[in-house]
């Protein structure tokens, strides 16, 4: 199964909803996803209700791929990004951004 997850801290006039960000997710999901999204929810640590079911799910083995609208959604932390991404790595989970051209399911995003 494929996970998006969207985020949002505050609403502004400058930032896209959850809503819009899990419709920009969709079109690169296939048909068999479920959506965590945490609004209200700083990016700056990984406490988050809806990102702790994520890596539940994940380590859980349900999850194969991680989509999300900008890395920024989902850490805004250089050291827990990098924690996650070697999470994700050891279960075997691909990470694609939308707006970002980082997209590990090929080689060359790997």
């Amino acid at each position: 199964m494929e996970a998006i997850y969207a985020r949002q801290s505050v609403d502004k006039k400058d930032s896209l909803s959850i809503e819009g960000q899990i419709e920009l997710c969709k079109k690169l999901a296939g048909e068999d996803y479920r959506v965590y999204q945490d609004k209200g929810f700083s990016g700056k640590n990984i406490k988050r209700p809806a990102f702790t079911q994520l890596i539940e799910d994940i380590k859980a083995g349900t999850i194969q791929k991680v989509i999300v609208y900008r890395l920024d959604r989902f850490s805004r932390s250089i050291v827990d990004f990098g924690k996650l991404w070697e999470m994700l790595e050891e279960y075997g989970v691909e990470f694609q951004s939308v707006t970002e051209q980082f997209d590990t399911s090929s080689p060359m995003g790997r």
